[in-house]
């Protein structure tokens, strides 16, 4: 974990409610001067504490199947699992997981058909792999990276609320 001061996490709010905020208004909505936004910014950064993307939707740039897919794993082989099945095309997010489960992964493809072949042709020639089971992703409902920061308290209330959904 990373020191964050009052400034940095005000940036990270303010960002995460509108990714594309100008310094000169993030500087104005904090309270401090353009060149501090723009010198804290750039250390948030390069440091790799914020990453700055575009976020689109899935379904609306040719993915037809989204697949959330839960993978049992030989303990012994947990790490050659996660850095290998991370290097599959297609997937997005892979996390550790407790439960039935121990890797997690998400994966957008164009097609079932898309979904199948790499079931089939790649996830499962993965070394160390003992149960995968796939569900189908219908619609997202929710997705959201506004999670804010983790000591909240020492953010203004106006950072805060600005950033309620």
């Amino acid at each position: 974990m990373v020191d964050l001061d009052k400034t940095e996490k005000e940036i990270i709010l303010l960002l995460q409610r509108d990714g594309r905020m100008s310094f000169v208004d993030m500087a104005k909505e904090i309270g401090v001067t353009e060149g501090t936004i723009r010198r804290k910014f750039n250390r948030l950064v390069s440091e790799g504490i914020i990453h700055i993307a575009a976020i689109a939707d899935p379904f609306k740039v040719g993915f037809e199947t989204l697949a959330l897919i839960n993978i049992a794993v030989d303990p012994l082989h947990l790490e050659e699992v996660l850095e290998q099945v991370s290097r599959l095309p297609r997937i997005r997010y892979v996390a550790v997981a407790t439960g039935e489960y121990d890797v997690v992964a998400e994966g957008y493809f164009a097609s079932n058909q898309e979904l199948s072949e790499f079931l089939i042709n790649r996830l499962s020639r993965v070394k160390g792999i003992r149960k995968i089971a796939t569900s189908l992703l219908l619609r997202i409902h929710k997705q959201t990276f506004t999670w804010g920061v983790a000591d909240e308290r020492e953010v203004p209330i106006q950072a805060r609320a600005a950033g309620q959904d």
